[in-house]
């Protein structure tokens, strides 16, 4: 999760039902379209644009990844839940769910995240 701000504003997006486990839900909060992705039981939230073409990226599919490694070593970050990506669904853009940042160019590409948390039953996202 990102880290709250001093001047982020609460929105209540809506109540734990309606964010299952595995699922995206596209919300709008403030007119930004913001991706709430409840995977391996946390939250994430990311703006709903990818950097590179403006794709809507949080309806691509989620999803950890091969890692840099040596020949015949395969070492996929599925399980690990810092490595869980979103692809994007146009090109194939892979971005941290934690924080935004591009796994192939984390110095240049990043996508925007937000905190969520879970608050009384309901899902709050903090822009």
């Amino acid at each position: 999760m990102a880290t709250k701000t001093t001047n982020a504003t609460r929105h209540v997006v809506g109540p734990l039902e309606g964010f299952p486990e595995g699922e995206t839900r596209i919300v709008d909060v403030k007119g930004r379209s913001i991706g709430v992705i409840h995977d391996n039981g946390k939250f994430f939230a990311l703006r709903n644009v990818c950097p590179h073409h403006g794709a809507p990226l949080c309806q691509g599919r989620v999803q950890g990844f091969m890692r840099p490694s040596e020949p015949h070593v395969y070492d996929y970050s599925g399980d690990d839940a810092d490595d869980r990506v979103v692809l994007c669904p146009w090109h194939g853009y892979k971005f941290r769910l934690k924080d935004g940042s591009s796994v192939t160019e984390p110095e240049t590409s990043r996508v925007r995240t937000y905190e969520v948390a879970v608050e009384d039953g309901e899902v709050v996202v903090y822009v």
